[in-house]
Order: C-alpha cells, then structure tokens, then sequence
C-alpha cells in the first residue's frame, strides 16, 4: 500500500499511540514501520493473536514483557570470542530474564482458545544458570561481586588486610611525625599511600617523593616503612585485574556459545510484546474484535473516530459493499462527512493489522489491496500545483489502478473548478470506478450526484444530518436520502448579512431552490418520523420492562408462597407430632395403672384425670369468628401485636405477635404455627359481616344421674384382659 495514501488518513497516527503501549524499542519500531496486510488469512491471523493477547492480560491477569536494554552487537562479538562488558552482560542477562518470565506466563494458562501465543512463548530458549551466575557475579556496570571466584574473593581479603596495614603504619608514623606533617592524613598519590611533609622537613621523613604541591610548600612522600606493603598491595591489584577478566572471559564464552538463541529469543519477545501492546490498546480504546471479509463488505455499528477524544466523537453506524459499492455522502459542512469517510479508511487498516475497532460487537470491515484515499487540500507550490490539479493528479492514479480488490475513498470530488464542469466530471470518475467494480465512499455537494444515485443501484444516498431548526451539525449519517449542503442558511447563522443572503437565495434557479427545498422538507418528515418511531421504541421498551417486572413479581410470590406453604406443612407435622407425643405419654401412664395388680381409688382418681388430660388434646372444632381481606395494605406503623392480617402468598389469615424487626419482617400466628412475614406483604383482614340466623326453637336436654353406682369392682380370678375391659368400663 502506497505511503503517502496512509499518512492521509493518519494511519502513522494511529501506529505512534499503539506504539505507546510497547515495552520494548525494537517492538516500538516495527509497529512504526507495519505496513497492513491485503489478505484475509492474514488479517484473521494478527486478530485471533491479538484476542488471545487481550484475554491472557485481562481475564487471567498475566503480565506483559517486561523492559530490557536489548542487546546491540555484543552477541555477534561474543559467538566470536570476544569479552563482553559488564554492562553489556547485564543487557544479555536481562533478556534472560525477560524470556523466562513472559515464557512461564504464557505456558501456564489452560485455555483451548488460546494456542498461537503459548506456541510462540514456547520456543523461547531460557538459560536460568547464566541468568543468575551473571547477576550474581555481577553487581553493577562497573563492579564485580567479591564471590565471583575463589580467587577473587582471596585476592579482595589480602588488599583488605594490605589496605588495613599500610593505613596503621602510617597512623604510627603520623602520630610520631606530626610535627613535621603539613596535615595529619593519609593520601594516595599514583595508586600509593603517601603523607604530606613539610618541604622544610622533607628530609626528617624517609622515603620516596612522589609529588609536591603547586606551591611547593607540601611535598607528598611514601615513606620507607610502607614501601613493601604498597608494593604488594600493587601487586594484588594487579592480579584482582586478571582475575576480573578472566571472569568476565568465560561469562562472555558463554553467552557466546548460545547468541544464535538469544538473537530469536528476541525476535519472539518482540513479536509477543507487540500483540501486547494491541491487547492494551484494544482495551484502552474499547475495541472490540471486527469479523473480517474479503467481499468488500462494510458494515460499521456504532463506530467512533479512533483519534477523536471518546468523551466527544459521536459514534456512526453505515453499511455498503452487499446491497452497493458506494455510499455518496452528502450535506453540511462541518457535518462530519469527512470524518465519516476517513474512519471507515482507517478501520479498514486497522483490521488489516490486527487491531480492534473501537465500535459495537458484529462490526464487519473488508480486506483490500489498495486503499486510495483523496482528501483535503494538497496543493503544492513546489509541484507547481493548484488545489483542482493536485485533486486531479490522485483522480489519475485511482482510476488507472482501482479494480474490485480496491476502497476508495474521495473528499468533495471534481471541488475546485467550475461546477457544472466538476459535476460532470465527477459523474464520469464514479461511474469509471463503479465499472471497475472498486468499493468506497465519495462525498460531495453536487445536486447531480444526487440525482444519479437514484438511478444507478450500485451506489447510495447518504446525508449527515442536521437541525432542520437550527441547521447545526448532529455529526450522524442517514443512509438512504440525499442531503441539503445548507450553505446559504449555515452562511446567516454564523453572522452573514442576512440582506446578502436573500440576494443569493433570489439568484438560485428555481428548480436548485424546489430541489433543495424538497431535501429539506424530508429532512424534516423523516426526523420527525424517527422521533415517533424513537418514542414508540421506547414505550414499547417500558413495556416490556413492566411486563418483566410483573413476570418477576408473580414468580417471586409464587416462590415466596410455596415457602411459606412448605414452612406451613412444617410446622403442621410438629405441632401434630407433639400432640401425638402428649397424648402417647397419658395413654402410657393409663395402662400403668391398669398394670398394678391392685388399683386403689387414688389410681381411679389419677386414670380419670389423665383421660381428661386425653380429651382436652384432641382439635377444637367449633365454629369460630371469620374474616374477610381488604385491598388496604399494611404499614411499617400498623403492624402491631394483635392485629388481624391477610397473606396473599399463604391465602391465609393470622395474628400480629411481634413488632417488626431491622428486616421489616412481624411474626405472625396462623393456628398453630408462627410465621416471618414481610410487613409490605400484609393486607388488612376485617370480621366478615354474617346475616342474623332465625332463632330456632330451643330444646331443651334433660340428663337422669344415676346416684346407686358402685364405689368397686372385684376381678379377682379373672384374665388380665377381662380384667382390663371392666376396669375400663368402671372408670368410664
């Protein structure tokens, strides 16, 4: 794709912030310099790549690339045998580090839709030994550690000891000589410890002169007593410089002897670290992944303008490459047209490089060979060019090489000369490129393009629309109706005599003015139809909502009443179980009695009481007072103990017993059982009015007590089960 076609429609604009997202500098450059692929295998590649990116950061939180110096010529010397620095070490060390990380990230997730990525970190090569021997014998760029080797370390304790001896002799000799010292210090002259004699005394002090001050007056002297011992120490210096390089020759030889690894060890970092930064500008954007087709299909829902701030741009939905192969934009100026031309250029691109669109879910764009874009002003003085040439110089290009594979995208086409003759020629550049079957958008506000439009279905009307009122800018495409360029009244708005416009309006021709009346009438019937249609979407949407929260309500009561039923039966089966307990227990003390061989008239009396016990546990039927509902709702100030409820979930009446607690619940008593209740779940319940029943004749019941009973009962002799029987019948 040509450059210069790009960079019209900032598409380096878009590679320098996704550049932003990179870790590291050699990622930051190929991103700079990525040229989109015009092939769908490709394209649907680089997206499955940056999806799986997108879900190992986001959704299992896995880190990045993490930042190393990358590595410059050193593993090219070092596979030579050259020493490497230490710093340059480091930077090998670094990558290690770097490659071993994002490759154990990156292997660890299971996840059947995530395969490229893993794949890839799986080639890394990871040397974690000379990894941690480089950190670990070297400490900083211009410092190797004390343990790097035996020797080394043997070496460092002698200077120490020497360092430690030499200062001590000197300190002797300071505090002998003071008198004769012109400062009380030890200093170091040339890599030898020397002290500051009075030149005066020079020869008090024995030893050699290694300086003197710019004066003269000081004169720096090593004296006699420590010459050996800087002697060795020189010596010790110089072997801990051999052995320094002695180390960092076998670091180098081995990092030498995997360099081929850790050149494609780099490679793989960069290209993992690039999906990353897709991922994150995919996020940053809210992107989602785009279906991609070679058919030239486009279909862009809710699309917003990529370098636009998200807080302003208004997001676009627009549709063409199934129905038609062009969508000719007409309206305003300042209405977005060309916004709307250089985004639909842009996401093109962007699919083709792997990146997600910020737009809805189902956004489809096409892949193209080419995309020829044409917008602006380029004239150039250095070219000798006008603005109609140099729109004319990329006319030639375009429609010498469109072809169907081909999104061209044209910015007021056949502007810049003569009207009727731009119209002409505009019609003619369209109709060449609808021939060659290529795809795109033109915007333009020629009244003939609209005209044609309606004739030829290979292309489409669409408009920006515009306050029919006000004639502002609404920055949102109609696809399907021409609009009105609106010069004349946005011309009034911004503050053009207004006597000026009425002169213009009477110059027009009579059917330019019906034409563009017409426009603006339509404009005006289809906003007010999409207003209507808007409203009825949104009470059809209110309904919906309502009859979804009835739905919800009714299921919810349902529920709330099968608990309550099921708590019910519960406490039914208790409340009957301790009866039958209760009741068990006297017939148990009853047949007690009837046990003992001998049963006194204390045990009558005490069988007699416990089948009154008996007979008070059985359910009182009697007709009882009965209530009716109201629609009357209880409050949280209403409930309280001793009042009469409805609960609608139950069917049910019972009693208040508690005040309601922090939940809003009363306990309440339906016969036996005790229930939680919601308190905005009651109703009233009153005492249903009931007629007045006809007195009946009174009967009156007459009981003959018999006084000759029998105070015993003798069943000597007799069968236990005889005995039973009339025992039973005595008491009775």
């Amino acid at each position: 794709m040509k450059e210069r076609f790009l960079l019209s429609l900032e598409y380096d604009k878009v590679l320098n912030i996704l550049s932003g997202y990179a870790a590291l500098k050699g990622t930051k450059r190929q991103i700079l310099s990525y040229v989109p692929s015009g092939k769908k295998d490709d394209a649907e590649l680089l997206l499955k790549k940056t999806g799986e990116a997108y879900k190992l950061l986001f959704t299992y939180g896995v880190g990045g690339i993490e930042f190393y110096d990358e590595p410059g010529d050193e593993l090219e010397r070092a596979s030579k045998g050259s020493s490497l620095t230490l710093a340059e070490l480091l930077r090998v060390a670094r990558l290690l580090k770097s490659a071993r990380i994002i490759k154990n990230a990156f292997t660890s997730v299971n996840d059947e839709e995530i395969t490229l990525l893993p794949a890839i970190a799986n080639c890394i090569y990871c040397d974690q030994y000379i990894e941690q021997e480089i950190f670990e014998k070297i400490l900083s760029e211009d410092k190797v550690a004390d343990n790097a080797s035996v020797k080394l370390s043997e070496i460092r304790k002698n200077i120490k000891r020497l360092n430690e001896q030499i200062r001590a002799t000197l300190g002797n000799i300071i505090r002998d000589s003071s008198k004769y010292l012109q400062d009380n210090i030890v200093t170091m002259r040339g890599d030898r410890y020397v002290v500051p004699v009075k030149n005066e005394y020079r020869s008090r002090v024995k030893g050699f002169v290694h300086d003197q001050s710019a004066t003269g007056s000081t004169v720096f002297i090593e004296p006699v007593e420590v010459l050996e011992l800087n002697n060795r120490l020189r010596s010790a210096t110089i072997e801990e410089q051999l052995e320094i390089e002695e180390i960092i020759r076998d670091l180098s030889h081995k990092v030498g002897l995997i360099a081929d690894r850790l050149y494609y060890d780099g490679e793989l970092c960069e290209e993992l670290d690039e999906f990353c930064a897709r991922a994150e500008y995919a996020q940053k954007i809210k992107g989602v992944k785009p279906i991609v087709n070679d058919k030239g299909v486009i279909d862009i829902r809710m699309g917003r303008h990529p370098l636009i701030d998200s807080k302003t741009v208004v997001p676009v939905t627009l549709k063409f490459g199934d129905d038609c192969n062009f969508l000719l934009i007409t309206g305003p100026n300042t209405g977005g047209k060309t916004v709307t031309l250089k985004m639909v250029g842009l996401f093109s691109l962007m699919a083709m490089s792997g990146m997600y669109l910020p737009a809805a879910p189902d956004t489809r764009v096409s892949v193209f060979d080419e995309v020829f874009c044409d917008v602006g002003d380029e004239q150039s003085i250095e070219q000798n060019l006008s603005t109609f040439s140099s729109h004319i110089k990329n006319i030639v290009e375009i429609t010498s090489e469109a072809n169907s594979k081909s999104l061209v995208l044209i910015d007021e086409i056949g502007a810049g000369t003569d009207p009727d003759e731009g119209a002409a020629l505009a019609q003619a550049v369209l109709e060449k490129l609808l021939d060659e079957r290529s795809f795109g958008i033109i915007t333009t506000h020629y009244s003939r393009l609209k005209e044609y439009a309606y004739t030829d279905k290979r292309i489409k009307n669409a408009s920006m629309e515009f306050d029919p009122v006000t004639f502002a800018p609404l920055y949102r495409i109609n696809v399907g109706a021409p609009g009105s360029s609106n010069a004349l009244e946005i011309a009034k708005r911004l503050g053009l005599d207004e006597q000026i416009c009425k002169n213009a309006v009477a110059l027009l021709s009579e059917d330019k003015l019906s034409f563009e009346q017409v426009l603006r009438e339509a404009e005006k019937t289809r906003q007010k139809a999409k207003e209507e249609l808007d409203e009825l979407e949104k009470i059809k949407a209110e309904t919906v909502e309502e009859r979804d929260k009835v739905v919800a309500e009714r299921e919810k009561l349902s529920l709330e009443r099968q608990r309550l039923f099921e708590k019910a039966k519960a406490e039914s089966r208790r409340v009957v179980s301790e009866k039958l307990l209760e009741a068990e227990e006297l017939v148990d003390k009853i047949k007690e009695i009837l046990d003992k061989d001998e049963i006194s008239s204390g045990d009558i009396i005490t069988a007699r009481t416990l089948k009154n016990k008996l007979e008070e546990k059985k359910y009182n039927l009697e007709e009882k007072e009965t209530f009716e509902t109201t629609d009357n709702r209880l409050t949280i100030e209403d409930a309280k103990p001793g009042v009469k409820v409805f609960i609608p979930s139950m069917n049910a009446i019972g009693d208040i017993t508690t005040l309601p607690n922090k939940k809003g619940e009363v306990q309440v008593a339906v016969g036996a059982m005790r229930l939680d209740v919601k308190v905005k779940e009651l109703f009233f319940a009153t005492k249903r009015k009931t007629k007045e029943k006809p007195d009946k004749k009174a009967v009156q019941v007459t009981r003959v007590i018999n006084t000759d009973f029998k105070k015993e009962v003798n069943v000597v002799g007799k069968r236990r089960e005889e005995a039973l029987d009339e025992v039973t019948r005595f008491i009775d």
